[in-house]
């Protein structure tokens, strides 16, 4: 056969002389492909091993079919195009990583180029020209293959992705509404998910675009509610650097861990939490950091029932009611100070801004209104109780703020 390349074509010979090593490269290629991918290290037999053959067999002849057609020729590649990304699509359903197919891809390209090139430059004469042709053709072809698996392997984690998704949503609607955790428990197994053991429900207000493109937490269960977010988190996360990154700004609500069947426990706790904050019985960050129930239990135990604590407000605030508005608020702050700091009055006045004397006054006009109640252990207790609760409407009076007197934020105290 003539060994010059003419242009565009290969050699007409060239196909058939190739061909006549089909079978041996074949094998060759599957023993190196074997001995150097750990992920394909195991016996060719069985389904695996048949679909290995197959596919190196194919992959040879389709090769050839190019060879025969010239290398300008894409007519091949492209019919081919389709079972490259089946096979991409095949490697990512098998749990195994694509890395492991273009490995495979490489070796097989080399253990072939090696034959075919003896063969072509040993027996066919081709030229170096012509070798130099047949490795670009060769190379091009694999090229091809790459990235079409490349490609099914995308395609396939993509979908599944999406799979995925769908069903941590079904299985956040389910969570929210505290449906059977049999139901629950069933439905993740049908999807090969696994449910954290404990789990904290986050409320992430209504915002514009997605979660991948807000950077909110994905791969958990979730689910809308008219505009809000639902999220449920794994408990561990909770406290988490990550977890509060992603949800810094967007006043977001964070519940209780709780095991998982109790799920809906913690967005039922959340519920409140926001309710409260809402009402202004929580503090609202001006930031949007999140909130932590977590973190105002007492406050939550305090609101629960706003007509009790109403009632003991009243009872216990009495003697400020005939009082004016100014100054009832004036010494409501300076009682909860007091009850809080355990009567120290330096300190007081350092939390109220304020002169130790007019601390002294205060005391003075507090005993005289409230007598032996200060005295009182259990009077004592409730007056505190009921103060915190009223945080929210007393403490501003002087211009305080701080940590001993943050508490329950609730209603202004009664002027009757």
């Amino acid at each position: 056969m003539d060994a010059t390349v003419p242009e565009g074509q290969f050699p007409a010979g060239l196909r058939a002389l190739l061909s006549s090593e089909l079978a041996s490269v074949g094998e060759d290629i599957i023993a190196a492909i074997a001995a150097e991918v750990p992920a394909y290290a195991r016996p060719l037999e069985g389904r695996f091993g048949r679909g290995v053959r197959a596919g190196v067999a194919e992959a040879l002849r389709r090769f050839l079919a190019i060879v025969n057609g010239g290398p300008d020729d894409p007519a091949d590649v492209a019919a081919s195009r389709e079972i490259y990304v089946r096979l991409g699509h095949g490697e990512f359903h098998a749990g195994r990583s694509l890395d492991n197919l273009l490995a495979a891809y490489r070796i097989g390209t080399r253990v072939a180029w090696r034959r075919f090139a003896d063969a072509a430059l040993l027996r066919g004469g081709l030229d170096a020209a012509g070798l130099v042709t047949l490795g670009e053709t060769l190379f091009g072809y694999i090229d091809g293959v790459c990235a079409a698996s490349t490609e099914g392997y995308a395609l396939a984690q993509s979908a599944d992705a999406g799979a995925r998704e769908r069903l941590w949503d079904r299985i956040g609607e389910l969570l929210l509404s505290g449906a059977d955790p049999a139901a629950v428990e069933e439905m993740a197994q049908a999807g090969s998910v696994r449910i954290p053991d404990r789990l904290a429900a986050v409320l992430v207000p209504a915002r514009a675009g997605s979660r991948h493109e807000l950077g909110l937490p994905t791969g958990c269960p979730n689910t809308t509610h008219g505009s809000d977010l639902w999220l449920f988190v794994n408990g561990d996360d909770t406290r988490g650097q990550r977890l509060a990154g992603q949800l810094a700004g967007r006043s977001a609500v964070v519940g209780p861990a709780v095991p998982w069947a109790r799920a809906a426990a913690s967005a039922e706790r959340v519920r409140f939490a926001r309710e409260a904050r809402d009402d202004g019985l929580l503090p609202a960050d001006p930031s949007g950091n999140p909130l932590f129930t977590d973190d105002h239990l007492a406050t939550l135990l305090l609101t629960r029932d706003p007509t009790l604590l109403a009632d003991l407000t009243h009872r216990r605030l009495a003697p400020l009611a005939g009082l004016p508005e100014r100054t009832r608020q004036r010494l409501a702050a300076t009682l909860l100070h007091w009850l809080a700091l355990r009567g120290q009055r330096a300190l007081i006045a350092r939390h109220l801004h304020i002169h130790p004397q007019t601390v002294r006054y205060r005391v003075l006009q507090l005993r005289d209104l409230f007598g032996d109640a200060l005295d009182d252990p259990d009077a004592r207790f409730e007056l505190e109780l009921v103060l915190r609760a009223g945080a929210a409407t007393i403490i501003g009076d002087e211009g305080g703020h701080d940590d001993e007197s943050e508490g329950p934020r609730s209603r202004p105290v009664p002027a009757d």
